[in-house]
């Protein structure tokens, strides 16, 4: 990492991780919404949403990291963390639940090594005084191939939802 004083971290909980984000990379966090679930979807994307009649993409980073968990029962501490960027290729985030917003010092952050999580996505571990949180890079969380394949199911469900729009 720089050696610069680090921007305002947002703090949340996904499984069993803590995970943290810039809080610049953030566009919104939204309250849980339903989420349409289509068949044949890859494990970690959890679905779409219909934010203000846009069809996002969401994908549950618990099933990212964890192979062989499921997607738990979702409760109303649960969030929808949505990212600058296109829709297709930068998805909402389905979190257990948004903690905080954080301004770690500029040493409470080490970075790890990229091979230690699925590419490379998580950069650094952070000390915070209530325990450690690890930094993700959410240009990381999906290969190309990945990102191509979202793009397209993205497309999908945009047809199918402009399909069965009323109006």
């Amino acid at each position: 990492m720089p050696n610069r004083a680090p921007d305002p971290l947002l703090l949340f909980r996904a499984g069993d991780h803590r995970l943290a984000i810039p809080a610049r990379d953030v566009r919104e966090v939204l309250p849980l919404l339903p989420i349409a679930r289509p068949p044949t979807l890859p494990r970690p994307l959890a679905g779409f949403v219909d934010v203000r009649g846009e069809t996002l993409p969401v994908l549950a980073p618990a099933l990212l990291f964890d192979g062989g968990s499921a997607l738990g029962t979702l409760d109303l501490f649960s969030h929808l963390i949505r990212p600058h960027g296109p829709a297709a290729t930068m998805p909402c985030l389905l979190v257990d639940r948004v903690e905080d917003m954080v301004l770690p010092d500029a040493d409470a952050i080490r970075s790890v090594e990229a091979e230690a999580s699925h590419n490379g996505a998580i950069l650094a571990e952070v000390a915070l005084p209530d325990g450690p949180a690890h930094l993700l890079s959410l240009a990381r969380l999906l290969s190309e191939a990945e990102r191509e394949r979202l793009t397209a199911l993205a497309a999908q469900a945009e047809a199918r939802a402009a399909d069965w729009a009323i109006g």
